[in-house]
């Protein structure tokens, strides 16, 4: 467990930080942030409506 929190904080400070991620640490950090992204859109925002 240990070490996977060491490398998602290698992940974050590659990507945000330093700007030399590879393609891998990238798809990380978009998974990390975009299911809590969803999860919020989808429990309190709202579909447009068509009339």
């Amino acid at each position: 467990m240990k070490t996977k929190l060491i490398t998602i904080k290698k992940d974050l400070y590659n990507v945000f930080v330093m700007g030399n991620a590879d393609d891998r640490q990238l798809a990380r950090v978009y998974i990390l942030l975009a299911i809590p992204m969803f999860a919020l859109l989808f429990s309190f925002g709202h579909f447009p409506l068509y009339k």
